[in-house]
């Protein structure tokens, strides 16, 4: 605990979670800057024999906080199919903090003239503002932050 304590503001903090992520586990998840799950991940500061030792009842450990919920809820940033997506998507967003590496010079964009035709030209109207994201950065740079939480916004890196 006194670590990640020190370590926090000064180095990026990354939680990974793969299944499932209960008690103390679920504590140092928690301390995180960003928290990458992966699908079926289940995440809870009690797990089934907290909430069964606490008179709650029995609870199956599937049912202690689901991505699902957990996604919703804001906890996740970012959701990955499995490990080893997780793995590369931290790499990615670690990234973002080491400054351009000479590969990194010769990364390029979209043509930024097809931007005159993805916004509407009726601005009341409603639309997919990703796209315009993507085109926007720098190729393959985009990285969302916390997609299933909240409608009205779009948070990330590039």
């Amino acid at each position: 605990w006194g670590l990640v304590g020190r370590l926090s503001g000064l180095v990026p903090l990354v939680g990974l979670t793969s299944g499932r992520c209960f008690a103390g586990n679920a504590a140092v998840l928690g301390c995180c800057d960003v928290i990458i799950a992966t699908e079926g991940s289940n995440i809870g500061m009690g797990g089934p024999a907290m909430i069964e030792g606490g008179g709650l009842g029995v609870v199956a450990p599937d049912e202690v906080g689901p991505l699902h919920v957990q996604r919703a809820n804001g906890v996740v940033d970012i959701v990955a199919r499995d490990e080893a997506e997780a793995v590369e998507l931290a790499k990615q967003y670690l990234s973002y903090f080491q400054g351009p590496l000479l590969g990194d010079l010769q990364a390029g964009c979209a043509d930024q003239r097809v931007l005159r035709d993805m916004v509407p030209s009726n601005r009341v109207r409603v639309y997919d503002m990703r796209p315009i994201i993507e085109t926007l950065a720098d190729t393959g740079s985009w990285l969302e932050f916390r997609r299933g939480y909240g409608v009205g916004g779009i948070t990330g890196l590039a």
